[in-house]
């Protein structure tokens, strides 16, 4: 945030991160940030470094785990001054450890981190009011951590290392306001995890605007709104802007941000970015570096990666579990949920027939990014029903397990009414991946884009080979004919049809060549993408400056 030396690191020791999510804490995950979160920390201190992070509390963790209240702190914020309490969550029976030693976890807290109920991270306020009711929990919350890193917290740190929008008030705050000049002083990272979603709010008139919760703040408007809306506050660009290095996870997506997006080619890039990113790049603060994956796992299905895992094994252990999970859901609904009693009923008869030919399984989120492609219409069908088909001929299955966008969610239970081989899973249960990620042949991934992901990682330890559309770290981490395959097209309909392509071949050599496809599963499970090179690249490109 500025030259100061102090910011020169040569061996920085003590990193902050400072995030929305973290799976070290019970229901501290929603998506893959998440789990960034819980791992980075835990492989910084092999190499030597402190590592403390910090999310809102959401009126849970303190709940969840064992905690100890530090000191209340006083916030300014929308004209009056807020009371919020910074927690350290004990990991252990020992309040005086975490987990991990070197690694220490905090929370801060307020009824404005659950104001729409305890343990909800984030809050869809519809297409009105986009980032509304989130973007205010986090003004407040990156106030506070500005006022422990001024006070109670100064020169505690090396370096603050900010975890996309929910973060990107801090370097402006940094920047604008003089008491805040200690945070200014520190080397400021900001990690872009997923660039479609950018926190944006109206500057002023607004109940959710940076003039709202800031009265009296005055800025640079040129290098904190939004080049598309000028008269709304965009913190990621403001982050972009302010701090000293800006890392994308992987070396493809830190290519693909500098550009234009091109929704009608089908290419998603610096989403209207690309010029701040452009001008990072020249000067040296861009940096791709991939996402890592822990490999210190314990099999849940007892096989080894590089074997196929029978069909009939899998059945025995997973298929009773998947359903008591969508009975436990649909119980917990006061009204028959169709995706849930679709599935249950699919359950129901997948266990009475015998099953030989490939199991196919996906992962994620129900967002335009990940299903797309899946959902684009062709000669009257959509090809999700297409490979469904195709699959069907193989004597195969599909299992879809995700939840978000409600009318995704519709799109896709359909497809179950039709197609008797899918298997739509409408929720999230942090066990259940686990099974399919060990238990599947073919992992399906085609994103629209994909600043790095973590799911196809997770197959390729499992030794599932994975159908990736060939960008971001999608191309960084499968291998084309060795580890899955990979697919691409110039524009939508190209891309669809790739798709489609590329699926017949993956299965076609799945049932007449079991021999290379042996052999694929045996490379996806020794591919290593290590946190522990990640760390370094992070060391020597982001925190040393």
């Amino acid at each position: 945030m500025s030259s100061n030396k102090q910011k020169q690191q040569s061996k920085p020791s003590s990193i902050l991160h400072i995030a929305s999510e973290n799976d070290a804490l019970i229901a501290g995950k929603v998506g893959g940030i998440g789990d960034v979160i819980r791992d980075v920390p835990k492989f910084s201190v092999e190499q030597g470094l402190q590592a403390d992070v910090i999310t809102p509390g959401y009126g849970i963790h303190t709940q969840h785990q064992k905690s100890t209240l530090i000191r209340q702190i006083n916030v300014s914020f929308r004209g009056q001054i807020e009371l919020v309490e910074l927690h350290r969550i004990e990991l252990t029976q020992d309040p005086s450890a975490t987990s991990i030693p070197g690694v220490t976890h905090w929370v801060l807290e307020h009824p404005q981190f659950y104001s729409h109920g305890r343990g909800k991270i984030y809050v869809d306020d519809g297409a009105d009011r986009p980032f509304a009711s989130d973007a205010n929990k986090f003004a407040l919350f990156c106030a506070a951590v500005c006022e422990l890193l001024s006070g109670f917290w100064q020169r505690q740190f090396d370096v603050i290392h900010l975890h996309d929008w929910h973060c990107g008030l801090i370097p402006t705050l940094a920047a604008f306001v003089d008491k805040f000049e200690p945070v200014k002083q520190l080397r400021s990272v900001y990690s872009i995890h997923n660039l479609a979603l950018q926190g944006i709010r109206p500057l002023d008139g607004d109940d959710s605007s940076l003039k709202a919760w800031f009265p009296n703040l005055i800025i640079d408007e040129t290098k904190v709104c939004d080049p598309r809306y000028p008269n709304c506050f965009n913190p990621t660009r403001a982050a972009i802007n302010y701090c000293d290095a800006i890392h994308v996870v992987s070396p493809t997506y830190a290519k693909e941000v500098i550009l234009p997006s091109n929704p009608q080619q089908g290419f998603i890039g610096g989403e209207g970015l690309h010029l701040d990113l452009q001008r990072a790049e020249q000067q040296g603060r861009l940096h791709g570096i991939l996402n890592g994956c822990d490999y210190d796992y314990a099999p849940m299905l007892n096989a080894r990666p590089e074997t196929a895992i029978p069909a009939s094994h899998f059945d025995q252990v997973v298929y009773e579990k998947i359903a008591a999970v969508v009975d436990r859901w649909q119980a917990s609904h006061h009204f028959v949920h169709s995706a849930h009693l679709v599935a249950l009923q699919r359950l129901a008869s997948w266990q009475e027939q015998e099953f030989t030919g490939p199991l196919v399984t996906s992962i994620g989120r129900l967002t335009s990014q990940k299903v797309a492609l899946l959902l684009h219409p062709i000669d009257m069908e959509n090809v999700l029903d297409i490979l469904l088909q195709n699959l069907a001929s193989r004597h195969g299955r599909m299992i879809i397990l995700g939840s978000g966008d409600p009318e995704l969610e519709d799109q896709v239970t359909q497809a179950m009414h039709r197609n008797n081989n899918l298997l739509f899973i409408n929720g999230y249960d942090h066990v259940l991946p686990k099974y399919l990620f060990e238990g599947g042949d073919l992992f399906l991934m085609p994103s629209s884009f994909e600043p790095c992901g973590i799911s196809q990682m997770l197959a390729l330890r499992s030794g599932q080979p994975c159908l990736v559309h060939d960008i971001g770290g999608l191309h960084d981490t499968v291998i084309n004919n060795k580890s899955g395959y990979t697919f691409h097209g110039k524009d939508v309909d190209k891309q669809c049809q790739a798709l489609i392509a590329c699926f017949a071949e993956a299965l076609k050599v799945f049932s007449e060549q079991p021999k290379d496809w042996k052999e694929m599963r045996a490379f996806s499970s020794k591919q290593r993408f290590l946190w522990q090179d990640s760390i370094k690249a992070y060391l020597e490109r982001l925190y040393r400056g």
